[in-house]
């Protein structure tokens, strides 16, 4: 075996890291020796990795190391000081067999089909379409569509929303990358604004399960398959979320991004609702932050058509800039459905590189947010008054340097960042009566 003590593990202090790191996976199930070639990435000694940890395909946790930590017996014992909670958990709930360390040559496969989606969801599957929505020819999109793709589900379609069609390229795109296939639909939207192309894709599609991504987004392959999974927790969910990581992490901007925007929700399964699954907290559940992002959600289709859809004054590209997917989440609560946050279902970001876009990202998280709380005071008089009496406790959660919100910023995340995140907030309410205003 490799050398995992199999008593209590031990926390370890994460490394500070700098940009460039290195983002990469590690299979448990096969030896770690493999790892080790991960070290011809690390120019340095100094250089760091950060490790999405899986066993069978389902991601337990990330560690950060250095190129001198990826011997495998040095890496062993990282990971089982710092995930073998979670590791020991999967075995006792996928496998009923207790674990004590990791075996030299790895866990194997034997089990892996215990581990799949295909144990959670009850045939015949559901059929379902992944909406991508985008408005440039690009490559980032050529390789989101084929990822999308690539997905192991049986029943599917690909739905491409084009929300800039005059000038984008796209059909020109998807005749020349993806002329032979019969599973994609382009749907052309030329009103601006995400919430309004979301809605043209839920409009294109009879599939029972919609979910939605964007155009700069890698699909880990059974991605689809564990959001249909989710909805098995209940009859009452109406949407599951998924989880984010990083696709690199190659400049200072997409490290603060990481740290910043919050995208992970963690490794285990989560379910939110307005009574027996709630959050301790005065905002709730307008502490949307913690439900997902729209960017990884699938939602039942009956459910969404019923209430509408996605607010078409919310998102980029409208004045709010954003907050038509944490609209859609708390409307989902209020509503006395369930969503489900499922980390199985993986992807891959690609943050933005530049520091200058991070800071109009920063200060539109501030406007979408403000905008989409205002469009529920302006909903009716109920909705207004429970808004108006958590408005004390938003500001606290906002500007307090203790609460768990600015705790999570990266020491890097200047005052100007700051600044430009409470303008954005400042602003939300305009945005989204000027959005209103403008139809």
């Amino acid at each position: 075996m490799i050398g995992a003590a199999s008593g209590p593990a031990t926390a370890r202090p994460r490394p500070r890291l700098t940009a460039p790191v290195l983002v990469a996976d590690v299979e448990l199930a096969e030896s770690l020796s493999r790892a080790s070639d991960l070290a011809t990435g690390l120019p340095t000694p100094d250089s760091h990795a950060r490790l999405l940890v899986r066993i069978h395909g389902h991601p337990l946790g990330t560690i950060d190391v250095s190129r001198d930590t990826l011997a495998p017996r040095d890496l062993s014992a990282i990971v089982w000081s710092e995930l073998a909670g979670p590791i020991r958990r999967h075995f006792e709930t996928s496998h009923g067999r207790i674990v004590d360390e990791i075996p030299q040559a790895g866990f194997g496969r034997t089990g892996s089909d215990s581990c799949s989606w295909r144990a959670a969801v009850m045939e015949p599957v559901p059929s379902a379409a992944i909406v991508i929505n985008t408005c440039a020819a690009s490559e980032s999109l050529v390789r989101a569509i084929k990822t999308a793709l690539a997905q192991d589900y049986p029943d599917f379609r690909v739905v491409v929303v084009d929300n800039r069609p005059a000038g984008s390229g796209i059909p020109n795109l998807l005749a020349e990358r993806f002329g032979g296939r019969h599973d994609i639909d382009y749907v052309s939207e030329s009103a601006p604004g995400l919430g309004r192309a979301r809605n043209a894709g839920l409009a294109a599609t009879g599939a029972e399960i919609v979910a939605f991504t964007d155009d700069d987004v890698v699909l880990d392959p059974s991605w689809l398959g564990w959001l249909v999974a989710g909805f098995g927790a209940s009859d009452r969910v109406a949407c599951v979320t998924g989880l984010i990581v990083p696709l690199e992490l190659e400049v200072s901007a997409q490290l603060l991004i990481d740290e910043f925007s919050g995208f992970s929700k963690g490794y285990d399964r989560l379910i939110w609702d307005a009574d027996a699954h709630r959050l301790d907290h005065p905002l709730y559940p307008y502490t949307v932050g913690i439900f997902g992002s729209g960017a990884s959600a699938a939602f039942r289709r009956t459910t969404l058509v019923a209430i509408d859809g996605f607010d078409q004054h919310l998102g980029i590209g409208t004045p709010s800039v954003g907050g038509e997917d944490l609209d859609l989440f708390v409307r989902i609560v209020l509503g006395g459905n369930q969503i489900v946050y499922e980390p199985a279902s993986l992807l891959r970001h690609a943050h933005r590189r530049d520091m200058r876009a991070f800071e109009r990202q920063v200060r539109g998280y501030g406007t979408g947010l403000t905008a989409m709380l205002t469009k529920h005071v302006l909903s009716d008089r109920m909705t207004r008054w429970e808004v108006l009496g958590r408005i004390p406790a938003g500001f606290a959660y906002a500007l307090s340097p203790r609460s768990p919100k600015n705790q999570r910023k990266p020491r890097e995340f200047s005052l100007r960042l700051s600044l430009l995140e409470w303008a954005g907030m400042a602003y939300g309410p305009i945005g989204y009566l000027r959005s209103r205003l403008a139809g």
